[in-house]
């Protein structure tokens, strides 16, 4: 599963999404931004510049290095399976999977190979691996403590897992455009939290209970941090959203939540370097199998 870059909003994380019905709805667990989409290429490199600095940092301070042997499950655009084969060279390997390999058939990297996959239902090589990294990916799972269980089992004695997850509590505007607009964004972002959570299982609060859910798969000496920026229209954090909203617009206006006018009118606040809005938080948890 890819990583996704979408906001959401007010969904209850601690029950199960309501199934849709109808013809050709979608499936709760299912992704929502296709690979094969035109537009996810730009999507995934805005999260790339917009993500991979803390989590590069996260990964440098765990310790990878060289010769480790490394998974990195739902690779999306690769950046960070780039990334990790350039740090456990010479002698190392990262394998990057994904349902869907389409952006990331383009890397060419010594020691990396790049494999289709399912977490859930894929068998993942015997050997253990020194690093298992998921980003945004659990999220999107039917049974997210199933396949953490099963990125658990793949580590050796003594191997790190690190999950990071998104948690939109923290996503507010600055309120200079005014109370109407600030209340339109609200508006429109929680309708998109509402229609991921009830038409794909997405959970837009996944962040808060991974340090917990690292516990519960049985690792060891966990840790977790938490990172957030103010995001800019017409800049990464604004652009990401534009991509996001304008994929979503049929969704969201057949929800009955919002219309495609208040749709349209969030996409152009969000192409507006005068709009500023505090992002998502994005939560680093770590832990490591028992020896």
């Amino acid at each position: 599963m890819s990583s996704p870059a979408g906001p959401q909003g007010q969904a209850s994380s601690g029950a199960a999404p309501a199934a849709a019905t109808g013809p050709g709805a979608p499936v709760p667990g299912t992704y929502a931004f296709g690979n094969e989409r035109q537009v996810q290429p730009e999507r995934l490199r805005l999260l790339a510049e917009l993500l991979d600095d803390g989590t590069f940092a996260v990964l440098a301070a765990l310790g990878v290095s060289t010769g480790w042997r490394c998974l990195e499950v739902g690779a999306g655009g690769g950046s960070v399976a780039a990334w990790l084969a350039g740090r456990v060279a010479p002698g190392g390997w990262v394998l990057a999977t994904d349902l869907d390999t389409t952006v990331l058939r383009g890397l060419d990297h010594p020691g990396l190979e790049v494999r289709t996959h399912d977490i859930m239902r894929d068998p993942l090589p015997q050997t253990g691996f020194d690093l298992v990294h998921a980003r945004l990916l659990l999220a999107w799972l039917a049974d997210p403590q199933a396949g953490l269980a099963r990125m658990a089992a793949a580590l050796k004695p003594g191997g790190c897992l690190l999950a990071e997850e998104m948690d939109f509590l923290a996503l507010a505007p600055d309120p200079r455009p005014g109370p109407a607009a600030c209340e339109l964004f609200t508006r429109v972002i929680a309708a998109h939290h509402a229609v991921l959570a009830r038409r794909h299982g997405f959970d837009p609060f996944h962040g808060r209970r991974l340090a917990g859910d690292l516990a519960e798969a049985g690792l060891v000496n966990t840790g977790c941090q938490g990172r957030l920026a103010i995001w800019q229209g017409g800049q990464p954090g604004g652009r990401i959203w534009q991509l996001t909203l304008a994929q979503l617009r049929d969704e969201l206006a057949g929800s009955g939540l919002v219309t495609a006018a208040d749709v349209d009118q969030v996409i152009e606040m969000c192409g507006d370097s005068r709009f500023r809005f505090m992002s998502q938080a994005t939560i680093a948890a770590w832990g490591y199998r028992p020896r």
